[in-house]
């Protein structure tokens, strides 16, 4: 039994702490070594220190390798999520200091953001250099809210920069065998899908259309807007959408425009550049790139 040195608590060696959780992971003090940058030697000497300090040997060596002891083992468990922890918490607070690389960008559409900007921010983050973090909130921003842009149709940040993205416009679109068997009916009798989130979109299709809202012929209603898409696709019904978030349906096949007419919602996209920033020159080119990236699409369909 080794003999436990008086070692106050706000003595705990954490260095030797880290070479200990390093020997741990790699399975031999030479591996743990070249993890850490320092030489075998030095973990040996970490790790004597934390034996010294737990009073009980740790490690049992194997030749090349090393094993716990029973102690030891209880030690890595406890101390091995922490240290993984305290890696990433530090890993985060560098790229948070970094005002070049990496942009913290809140949206207030859900369905939106993983239609269309989410697809593309792999080749976004490649060609810039720069990292998205997406944020999805549906609740009003705050000064102390921390974020760089917000892209929203219905919310606004006042004194700050604005972009406008695009218009909405909305389609009656449906699966081409639900088109093929009811496009010869009254609009009146199609089968319609509806999403809680965007009530607004089938009432302004209704009253383009002509259809008394008590008329409408609503088999089906989802939460999220990404909910209804996927029915529509699957032959539940006729759904009215923004057109941005079913380009590539229609171009895929999978989804029919039901009729010709595209109706303006009268809402715009628009994406704002907090002015709290500290990003201001990287979010400005987020905004250019977004603004750019529809326009391509639209022109495409």
């Amino acid at each position: 039994m080794m003999t436990k040195t008086h070692i106050r608590p706000g003595d705990i060696p954490l260095l030797a702490v880290r070479a200990f959780v390093a020997v741990g992971r790699q399975g031999s003090f030479t591996r743990a070594g070249a993890a850490l940058g320092v030489t075998q030697g030095a973990v040996s000497r970490h790790v004597a220190t934390l034996e010294a300090f737990a009073g009980t040997r740790l490690f049992i060596r194997r030749g090349a390798t090393s094993d716990f002891t029973p102690a030891g083992m209880q030690l890595y468990e406890a101390l091995k999520d922490a240290m993984s922890t305290i890696e990433i918490t530090m890993q985060l607070l560098a790229q948070k200091a970094s005002q070049h690389d990496r942009l913290k960008v809140r949206t207030s559409m859900p369905s939106f953001a993983m239609t269309v900007v989410v697809p593309s921010l792999g080749a976004y983050s490649a060609r810039h250099g720069v990292q998205i973090d997406l944020i999805t909130s549906l609740a009003p921003p705050q000064p102390s809210d921390d974020f760089d842009v917000l892209i929203t149709r219905d919310l606004s940040l006042a004194g700050t920069e604005s972009w406008e993205l695009a218009r909405e416009e909305l389609v009656c679109v449906g699966s081409p065998s639900l088109v093929a068997a009811h496009q010869s009916q009254a609009k009146s009798a199609w089968p319609m899908v509806a999403a809680r989130s965007r009530p607004d979109m089938l009432a302004v299709w209704a009253i383009a259309a002509g259809i008394p809202s008590d008329q409408l012929h609503v088999v089906a209603t989802y939460d999220h807007l990404f909910l209804a898409v996927t029915a529509a696709i699957g032959g539940t019904g006729f759904l009215v959408t923004p057109e941005l978030l079913v380009l590539d349906q229609l171009s895929a096949g999978n989804l029919q425009l039901a009729d010709q007419g595209a109706v303006s919602s009268g809402a715009n996209y628009v994406a704002y550049v907090n002015s709290h920033s500290a990003h201001t020159q990287a979010a400005r080119e987020f905004c250019r790139w977004l603004k750019g990236l529809l326009r391509e699409r639209l022109s495409r369909k």
